[in-house]
């Protein structure tokens, strides 16, 4: 039998041999130096803001602390579900009503549905004008669900609002998803109809939980910013419904939600005879515009101790677009990016 003091020799030369070997890192040691933002490549936040060549606003960052500070960040080690951090791609699109024939109609949803279909990752599309005057009757909805099948793993949700006057509607604002499973979906009354002017508007919400998203979608009244008639009426309808967003938005945000919204606001961003000088991430404090152009919005609301960080190429741009849908003035416009613990 061999002795202890043989074992235990060989033991201390193995010890040794091993902590040589560590140090000239020729094996590994139990450690490195890498965070989880070291190797997360394929998102990087963006210094400054981004403007589109048609003039898009993107602003990048989103900090979420209060001006005191007072916001915690979050640890993202803690156990946070990967699902929050998915990256994914939010779209807004007014389809418009200009067209004479359901084929045209159709081709607007392929145009969107082939850009879409090219993402991975969940995609969110916020609609606008989806039964609203259509020259072909019904056929928006119905082309629009034929072309983003349940079968293929689209859900399109569109609520019935309520008036204050207790009536009910089919609303023009549905939101459709790929990916995520959706808990709920709510129409909120947001303006009153007004015949020959406007129907009746809503804010569409509806919650992801798996993804720990709230995603908002709405179109406000034209004419308010653009001095069209009556254009105290129009303001005064247009703020009732900005108003209703932001409590949406706050509501959401307070839950602890991401916040994504999409939408025709009908005011530019960019002050003239007719449009007073404005902000619009005055919808919330921690509001920032990520895509859109013109009157077509796509805020990103970060949860208290998140940011959302803009999705980049290879080549460093930003990963937003737009579709031209040729039917009206219009384009559909997307952007991608996910939110992040601070």
């Amino acid at each position: 039998m061999r002795s202890c003091r043989y074992d235990v020799g060989r033991f201390t030369a193995f010890v040794h041999a091993l902590v040589f070997l560590c140090g000239m890192g020729l094996v590994g040691c139990g450690s490195s130096s890498s965070s989880p933002d070291d190797v997360d490549s394929p998102v990087a936040d963006v210094d400054g803001a981004v403007a589109d060549a048609d003039g898009a606003v993107a602003d990048v960052d989103g900090a979420v602390a209060g001006a005191d500070g007072s916001v915690g960040a979050v640890d993202a080690g803690s156990g946070t579900d990967p699902s929050f951090e998915a990256e994914m791609t939010y779209t807004t699109a007014n389809i418009g009503r200009t067209y004479d024939t359901r084929a045209q109609v159709a081709a607007v949803f392929d145009h969107i549905g082939d850009v879409m279909g090219g993402r991975s990752g969940p995609r969110f599309i916020g609609w606008q004008e989806i039964g609203e005057g259509d020259p072909c009757g019904t056929c928006e909805i119905e082309e629009l669900r034929a072309r983003f099948k349940t079968e293929s793993g689209w859900e399109t949700l569109r609520p019935r609002g309520t008036r204050p006057n207790g009536g009910t509607e089919k609303i023009k604002v549905p939101v459709t998803s790929k990916g995520p499973d959706s808990a709920s979906a709510a129409a909120v009354f947001a303006s009153p109809g007004w015949a020959g002017v406007s129907p009746t508007r809503f804010v569409t919400v509806v919650d992801y939980p798996t993804h720990n998203l709230s995603m908002i979608n709405t179109h406000f009244i034209a004419g308010a910013w653009s001095c069209k008639s009556e254009v105290a009426k129009r303001r005064d309808y247009w703020r009732q419904a900005w108003n209703t967003l932001k409590d949406q938005v706050a509501k959401e945000h307070d839950r602890g939600r991401d916040v994504i919204v999409t939408g025709d606001l009908n005011r530019p961003r960019s002050a003239n005879d007719c449009n007073p000088a404005w902000d619009p991430t005055s919808l919330h404090a921690n509001a920032k515009v990520i895509g859109g152009a013109g009157i077509d919005y796509i805020f990103a609301v970060p949860a208290a101790g998140w940011k959302f960080v803009l999705a980049k190429r290879t080549d460093g741009t930003v990963e937003r677009g737009k579709i031209s849908l040729a039917i009206d003035g219009h384009k559909a416009h997307w952007v991608a990016g996910r939110f992040r613990p601070l």
